[in-house]
């Protein structure tokens, strides 16, 4: 896996001419907010200050927004050797916060209710719950928002599938985020742990998305694939959610759980890049297929 990271990270655009090295843009992102989240807890943990009330709301506030300005960061970065750039990245994350605001949370709260039940279950109880509830829940409304947006009129390589799916975690993860902040007011380490649970399990979930979708219509793959990729997403959500809970300390609910942070942004991480290794060797196992079949194994692109 360190040799595929190591790929990841140096890969260039070479067969095709009108993508950008999107996954070693998103990489860095990730680095990026994981070492500010792990920074804040080592500090907290370390140091023990004590912020007023406001100013640690002002703080957790200030975490909240670091992943959406990263990734807007990159995302407005100049796309070198694009022939036509990924105009509706901003519409896609816009969208998706709205989906998230208007649809995702109040389903998972007011109907779902997992708060009142899911966090006493058995380990296994909860990734089943977790899965058939949150899980399916975001990946299914990521899916029709990349649907109803994208696909797949934008779709002109894999890269694109990456790209979007990117877009619509760190839309719908910000919505869950914000809500959290405002609603719980904790403190700032505390929040960074809340905000990072939240990317990382919508990352996962996306991924999971990007490469059913580039299956589906760069290799002309079984109808099936796609529904099992909609299950891995929502299977990686489960996991994420109940192993983070045992692993916090206490049962993980929307207020999170703050028994033992630097066991939680551990696992979180390890988690984040788990993923993020998983579905990029996914993703270029089908890529790698993709050629041999049509170009006779030629090129390299992301």
């Amino acid at each position: 896996m360190s040799q595929d990271f190591r790929d990841l990270l140096s890969t260039e655009v070479q067969s095709a001419p009108n993508t950008v090295p999107v996954w070693r843009r998103m990489v860095l992102q990730l680095i990026a907010f994981a070492l500010l989240a792990l920074a804040v807890v080592l500090v907290s943990e370390l140091l023990h200050p004590e912020p007023s009330q406001d100013l640690g709301l002002l703080l957790a506030l200030g975490i909240v927004v670091v992943p959406p300005a990263l990734w807007l960061g990159a995302a407005v970065a100049p796309e070198y050797r694009v022939l036509r750039p990924r105009s509706r990245l901003l519409g896609v994350a816009i969208i998706s916060a709205l989906v998230a605001s208007a649809i995702g949370s109040p389903v998972l709260h007011d109907f779902f209710r997992i708060v009142d039940w899911l966090p006493h279950e058995s380990a296994f109880g909860r990734i089943i719950g977790y899965t058939l509830t949150a899980g399916m829940l975001d990946a299914g409304l990521k899916l029709l928002i990349l649907r109803a947006i994208v696909v797949p009129r934008d779709l002109r390589v894999r890269g694109d599938a990456i790209a979007y799916a990117m877009a619509s975690a760190v839309g719908y993860s910000f919505f869950l985020n914000l809500e959290l902040i405002l609603s719980v007011q904790p403190s700032p380490d505390i929040a960074a742990i809340y905000v990072l649970a939240n990317y990382v399990i919508q990352f996962a979930s996306a991924m999971f998305i990007a490469i059913g979708l580039s299956e589906s219509f760069f290799s002309d793959a079984l109808p099936p694939v796609l529904p099992m990729n909609i299950l891995l997403a929502g299977l990686s959500t489960g996991i994420i959610s109940s192993v983070y809970s045992g692993v916090m300390g206490g049962a993980l609910t929307t207020q999170g759980s703050s028994d033992r942070p630097l066991f939680g942004i551990g696992f979180l991480i390890i988690a984040l890049f788990g993923f993020c290794g998983i579905t990029y060797f996914l993703y270029r196992v089908s890529e790698r297929r993709e050629r041999e079949t049509y170009y006779g194994g030629g090129g390299n692109g992301v």
